[in-house]
């Protein structure tokens, strides 16, 4: 308890120093007391200002902590090297306002400074998700370190907490690729230091699924998809068999995919790498070889093929052999690794193609020889029907492809007739060995079924658009043992579905008899179908699909090898209603057409 009384100077006047001394005295005798009193009651006695923070308080008396004295421990006995202790620890704030004769009230306050910072971070062994950060110590006493890093991109923030004993910790799971900032600060209790911060930026992934494609012999295209992490560039380097000692390299954006080789020496193998960048860091590279193929020449280049030949002192399990019109759609052929050549039919005319052949051992394949042709000439070049392809300079019959719509159509395999009268014929229906079931539905009759080698019908909705587009003339060729009979109609055609695929057919000439005049004007029918049925239903009685009346003088889509009860293959002009045909074929070609000029 302190007491502080201000006498003014010069006495008291007006007669009251009697009174003056007399209270001098009662304040002597007080003070007496109140040091007897701590003496008394020492435990109860509070130390001066609470030792200034750098003391205990023990039984009223400041004990003070090294390097401090006095009696509330507030004075340095060692000069800068204990205020440097002071600033570090506890620190006693006294706050007094002064105004003119007057002061206020002292306030005191003990604050506690954090401990000190570490110094001098370092990275080492960096890698694209792992990177180890170290520090100094500071030389003060402290707990520990608080690790926190934070991914820049994403804002991803952690921590880890390290012991005072270790001033290093390796920070793991971090993006390929990814910046970020590093702040380690020293930890003493609930405070910590000020951080100590930097920015740290983590080795970039490199690109996976390297692979080359479209090798020719001097030109690959290498393809691979690009790690997570956004990357500044791809650096490309590549080297040949034959100058080991020459690398070529490339530096691509980091938004590429895919990157062309060209200048390359044929039938030469080279290895490439690729790896990413980002600021001065570097990917590991991933790398993978190829050969360049060799150069060989096509022979016997027609309209619509071409032989392709090579030779390869390697061994190979198969062959992979692509071939493409340029900017088209590319074709592929796999062949057994004894076939050294091969013959490309059905190509397009006056056309450049583009060859590979490839050789595979184990899954992986390499170019072995390339070589690019120009198809021949043609009249047609895309024909419509089997006349056109004739006169492309087609002598042989068999299977063709031909274009209805045109250039801009799809195309259709047909089976063509070049021998027959004067050849030109677009075959739609065969039957000869009885293999294909022709007891089938209106939607199978309208798109076609069977083998163009062996039975089939070619389908109504084609046969619409084939007789629609100019007159055509109708040819039915029969066999049956040493026998053979036709007839042949100058005018044919089939009508849309929506009239039924009507059968329109008239002037007949030939051996076999008119036996399709009967048929003429009637809607095509089928077990499922009868647009008109007159009295029963002709294609459920003699199972066939057919230009039924009631019910026909002609049924080549019946029942294969039936030679009774007007079931069979049956044409009665000729054999009558009770003898199967072993064999028929329908076909037409358009009615203009001359056998003795069409050279």
């Amino acid at each position: 308890m302190t007491h502080k009384i201000s006498l003014l100077p010069g006495g008291c006047a007006g007669g009251c120093e009697s009174e003056m001394m007399a209270l001098k005295g009662r304040l002597a005798r007080l003070e007496r007391e109140m040091s007897l009193l701590k003496e008394q009651c020492p435990c109860s006695a509070n130390c001066p200002n609470d030792c200034s923070g750098n003391g205990e308080c023990q039984k009223g008396k400041c004990i003070c902590q090294q390097g401090f004295l006095g009696p509330d421990c507030s004075k340095c006995a060692q000069g800068a090297e204990c205020n440097k202790k002071a600033a570090k620890g506890k620190v006693k704030v006294t706050v007094e306002t002064v105004s003119l004769h007057r002061r206020s009230k002292i306030h005191r306050a003990t604050a506690v400074t954090g401990p000190e910072p570490a110094t001098e971070m370092v990275f080492s062994n960096v890698t694209e998700s792992s990177l180890t950060v170290s520090w100094s110590k500071p030389k003060a006493a402290f707990a520990g370190f608080r690790v926190t890093y934070t991914n820049i991109i994403t804002g991803e923030n952690r921590f880890v907490t390290v012991d005072s004993q270790q001033s290093y910790v390796v920070l793991s799971k971090l993006s390929a690729g990814s910046s970020y900032i590093i702040s380690v600060t020293t930890t003493q209790g609930r405070t910590q230091s000020n951080a100590l911060t930097s920015i740290i930026t983590t080795v970039p992934a490199p690109p996976t699924h390297l692979q080359v494609v479209n090798v020719t012999d001097t030109r690959a295209v290498l393809q691979w998809t690009p790690s997570l992490g956004k990357v500044d560039r791809f650096i490309i380097s590549y080297e040949s068999s034959k100058t080991p000692n020459v690398t070529v390299t490339v530096m691509l954006s980091g938004n590429s995919v895919e990157h062309q080789l060209r200048g390359l020496q044929r039938g030469t193998l080279y290895t490439v790498k690729v790896l990413s960048q980002k600021d001065s860091l570097q990917s590991m590279a991933i790398s993978t070889t190829f050969t360049t193929a060799h150069v060989v020449k096509a022979s016997e280049v027609g309209a619509r093929s071409a032989v392709i030949a090579w030779r390869t002192s390697s061994v190979y399990h198969s062959y992979r052999l692509i071939y493409q019109v340029a900017g088209e759609e590319t074709k592929e052929i796999i062949l057994d690794g004894s076939v050294t050549e091969y013959k490309l039919t059905r190509l397009l005319s006056m056309s450049r193609y583009i060859v590979l052949v490839q050789g595979e051992r184990d899954g992986h394949y390499t170019s072995v020889v390339t070589t690019e042709f120009i198809t021949d000439k043609l009249r047609f070049p895309f024909p419509t029907e089997c006349s056109q392809e004739l006169l492309n300079g087609a002598l042989n019959s068999g299977e063709v492809d031909i274009y209805p719509q045109g250039k801009e159509g799809q195309a259709v395999r047909v089976y063509c007739d070049m021998e027959t009268d004067g050849g030109g014929w677009t075959v739609f229906q065969r039957r000869m060995n009885g293999k294909t079931d022709f007891f089938r539905t209106w939607s199978e009759y309208s798109t076609g079924f069977g083998n163009l080698s062996e039975e089939f019908w070619l389908g109504n909705e084609l046969l619409h658009n084939l007789t629609s587009v100019g007159p055509v003339s109708l040819r039915v060729d029969m066999r049956s043992g040493n026998h053979t009979a036709y007839a042949h109609y100058a005018n044919f055609s089939i009508d849309s579905a929506e009239r039924h695929y009507t059968l329109t057919v008239s002037g007949f000439t030939g051996t076999a008899g008119d036996s399709m005049r009967y048929h003429n004007g009637r809607p095509f029918s089928t077990r499922d179908k009868d647009p008109d049925p007159l009295g029963i239903y002709c294609a459920r009685a003699y199972m066939g699909g057919w230009w039924y009346k009631n019910c026909y003088k002609t049924n080549l889509n019946g029942l294969y090898g039936i030679n009774s009860n007007n079931q069979g293959i049956v044409w009665i002009d000729w054999k009558g209603k009770d003898a199967s045909i072993p064999f028929t074929e329908m076909k037409f070609r358009p009615s203009r057409f001359s056998p003795a000029t069409h050279g």
